[in-house]
């Protein structure tokens, strides 16, 4: 498998450059105040405070996802007595036995509100039910919502009609019930327009057009295996990473061509630091690779962490080359979940998100010796697809997902446990 991935690797005629690593400071101010996008290419791109909002709406084309600020103590429930209909009689009678829905923290395309998905129905996104034919998308579910201040309201996703999303949200008793519609093109080139349900208001907080910035330096709930808040870096939309560890010259390995760039948002994360013996450390022989949102190669090493005190991401940077043929343009259009993963059952499923459209779409499971173990054609239509993936035929162990679209590839780490 990797002499093909090298093969496949210089026939993008790579170009390699000769460049030194630069240092590099990125900044949350204490108690990790803000998120800070960042480009590989030229930096720092702007930030905003953490805890102004509450909801954050995907705003692509076809984007469905709704995600909460659990940073901030949002906590989110389905409701489990009753459908979006239940709305003026819910109440939060039993929640101490009731599950919270967090974000995904391997994709964009799984918010909490997502999470009430039906697998095996590909026109269930979580909150609602899609219609081919209207293409409109109509809520079905209910929910109630622990905002940051304590308070706790219900609130109901209602559709995506008319080139947004309108929803509906009051307090627990029903008073001050508040309808909203949140218009994509408000937040034109943005991965997600936020809302205040504590102040009434929208906000476009990200600093500028999803197409130039890289990474995310923030906090964001991780599953360790519970619930947990952590600090750390999270990949734009279109962005692949690889974690190398057990590096014995970070500074002068660049061998990125024999390894495979994968896209779950949380590649690098937060586990290249650990605080022992009340300071933080540095992993010494980790370095990551990063295909930014251009397609160009960067080497990234973390050096330091300030911690809550200063909030500081202290890394060295060095771009290792540039392709001749940009193969960032089908990663940005097509977001890729595998759900459950690490896999324990007999079904996974695949996630794709599709932008725009596709001629062919096919994966391809790889076993480490680089044998292909299934081999399936996939349909491209616009929008949310889940395909089911007979786990059942893999042993135990770690396989490689390939997903062809119109002959570019997208790889993805596969676990069976």
């Amino acid at each position: 498998m990797k002499k093909n991935l090298l093969a496949f690797a210089f026939s993008l005629s790579v170009f390699s450059l000769s460049a030194q690593m630069v240092n590099d400071t990125v900044s949350l101010s204490p108690t990790y105040a803000n998120q800070s996008w960042y480009s590989l290419e030229s930096g720092n791109k702007g930030s905003a405070p953490k805890n102004n909002w509450d909801l954050a709406f995907e705003i692509s084309g076809f984007g469905t996802s709704v995600h909460i600020n659990s940073i901030n103590g949002t906590m989110l429930w389905t409701y489990p007595n009753g459908a979006i209909d239940a709305f003026a009689t819910a109440d939060t009678a039993g929640i101490t036995g009731w599950t919270p829905q967090y974000n995904s923290d391997t994709s964009w395309v799984l918010g909490a509100f997502d999470r009430n998905m039906v697998l095996s129905n590909a026109n269930d996104v979580g909150w609602g039910v899609y219609n081919p034919i209207t293409h409109n998308i109509i809520g079905d579910s209910l929910f109630i919502i622990k905002l940051a201040n304590g308070d706790y309201k219900k609130i109901a996703i209602e559709s995506v009609i008319g080139g947004g999303y309108n929803f509906k949200y009051a307090n627990i008793d029903g008073s001050n019930e508040v309808s909203h519609f949140i218009s994509k093109s408000s937040f034109s080139g943005k991965n997600f327009g936020y809302y205040s349900l504590q102040n009434d208001s929208e906000l476009d907080r990200e600093p500028v057009a999803s197409v130039n910035w890289d990474l995310l330096f923030t906090q964001y709930t991780a599953f360790i295996p519970v619930p947990y808040t952590v600090a750390g870096v999270l990949l734009n939309k279109g962005v692949r990473a690889v974690k190398v560890a057990g590096v014995g010259d970070v500074d002068n390995y660049n061998d990125w061509f024999t390894h495979n760039f994968e896209t779950p948002i949380n590649i690098i994360g937060s586990d290249w630091k650990s605080f022992t013996g009340g300071a933080w450390e540095i992993q010494d022989s980790l370095l990551y690779f990063v295909k930014s949102k251009n397609g160009d190669i960067w080497k990234v090493v973390f050096t330091g962490f300030g911690g809550s005190a200063t909030g500081n991401y202290i890394f060295k940077k060095e771009k290792l080359s540039t392709t001749g043929i940009n193969d960032a343009d089908i990663s940005s259009s097509v977001s890729i979940s595998v759900y459950p993963n690490p896999a324990n059952s007999e079904n996974v499923y695949l996630i794709c998100n599709f932008e725009n459209n596709f001629s062919n779409a096919s994966y391809t499971i790889y076993d480490l010796s680089g044998r292909a173990i299934e081999n399936q054609k996939i349909s491209t239509q616009k929008g949310m697809n889940v395909y089911n993936i007979n786990s059942s035929v893999l042993s135990s162990g770690v396989y490689l997902l390939s997903i062809n679209v119109d002959g570019k590839i997208i790889n993805q780490k596969l676990i069976k446990n």
